[in-house]
């Protein structure tokens, strides 16, 4: 068995002359779509990088903002308590004229139908005085 030898020459400009093969076509079409697709990826991985550091800018900005409203809240319960000191209020309710009655008046109704709307003139009201009924 013996082995022949390929001659050595420029493999691009080579063909076989009796299959018409171009030995060159494969090879760029494949190293073509090799390079397309390493750039497309590296697009991708930009893309998605900078996809990224917006959502970390807007996590960023939302926790600033849960900060400033939490500080808001406990300023608002601050707020709150105050406005409900019974201390407060009773100051409040005596420089407005809002005090216990010195004598505590009721007033007692003989009759009282439910369906009408105005009191009847026969029906009296009077009011008693004294301490609790």
């Amino acid at each position: 068995m013996t082995a022949q030898a390929i001659p050595y020459g420029d493999r691009r400009s080579r063909s076989v002359e009796g299959d018409q093969t171009d030995v060159a076509g494969p090879r760029i079409f494949s190293l073509i779509f090799f390079v397309l697709g390493v750039v497309a990826i590296f697009f991708s991985m930009i893309f998605l990088r900078i996809s990224l550091d917006e959502t970390a800018f807007e996590l960023d900005r939302t926790e600033t903002e849960i900060a400033v409203e939490q500080s808001r809240q406990l300023d608002l319960r601050y707020d709150l308590a105050g406005l409900q000191d019974p201390l407060r209020i009773a100051t409040q309710a005596q420089r407005i004229g809002l005090v216990y009655p010195r004598e505590r008046i009721s007033i007692v109704m003989d009759t009282f139908v439910p369906d009408v709307q105005v009191l009847e003139l026969d029906a009296p009201v009077r009011a008693m005085t004294g301490d609790r009924p």
